[in-house]
């Protein structure tokens, strides 16, 4: 989503984790963590790295579909995680951390979602892991973005961000960041109101003078 070559997200979650002191096998299936789920490998064609290794990218997918089941409350997760193989968590805390530093170039929904289930689940994960750095990332950066968020799902911030589908995909989040930044300033409901309408007659003119090319980027070219 954020235009990064593939390689990105999964060498920084081996990064994250080679960084806490991770032993080669958790290193390697960190870099194939989501590959059943994004690629057509298999998990049998993963055995070709190592029995273990397979393992791990079993698991991490395993733990995924217990987190992500509906109806589950925080608590089953929590216990399931407890009993799961520690190398196996480490490697979904890392992808979360990974994935938080990166939360903007996902919908605002999700990016709330995101930083909730980083407090309830994975920052005290990663406390079970002894893995403090980590931790203290996560929570940091779960704040920052429901903060950040925080008016994101009020009527003004829903027509906002609507009305950012008229803008080119490369400045959309740009804007919404400055926009929603800018209602987090206001106090009162009838300033942000004024300010998403005044913001929203506006919103076709820039698109209109963003989308126009750079006539020295033409030149050059």
């Amino acid at each position: 989503m954020s235009g990064d070559l593939y390689i990105t997200h999964p060498l920084a979650v081996a990064t994250i984790l080679a960084e806490v002191g991770a032993d080669d096998e958790m290193l390697c299936a960190a870099m194939l963590h989501d590959t059943i789920d994004d690629t057509p490998c298999t998990l049998a064609a993963l055995s070709e790295f190592g029995a273990d290794v397979a393992a791990l990218v079993a698991g991490t997918a395993a733990l995924d579909q217990l987190k992500g089941s509906r109806g589950r409350k925080l608590a089953q997760v929590m216990a399931a995680a407890k009993s799961a193989d520690s190398r196996v968590l480490a490697i979904k805390v890392a992808d979360r951390l990974h994935n938080m530093r990166r939360v903007e170039f996902i919908t605002h929904a999700k990016q709330l979602r995101k930083a909730r289930e980083a407090l309830d689940f994975f920052a005290p994960a990663a406390s079970q892991l002894s893995m403090d750095m980590v931790e203290a990332e996560l929570e940091t950066l779960a704040y920052a973005t429901m903060k950040r968020n925080r008016h994101a799902r009020s009527v003004s911030g829903r027509l906002l961000i609507a009305m950012a589908g008229l803008l080119p995909v490369a400045s959309r989040t740009r804007w919404c960041e400055e926009w929603l930044g800018e209602l987090h300033t206001l106090p009162a409901r009838c300033d942000r109101v004024s300010f998403a309408m005044h913001t929203m007659l506006g919103i076709p003119r820039l698109a209109f003078t963003v989308g126009k090319p750079d006539p020295g980027r033409r030149r050059a070219g």
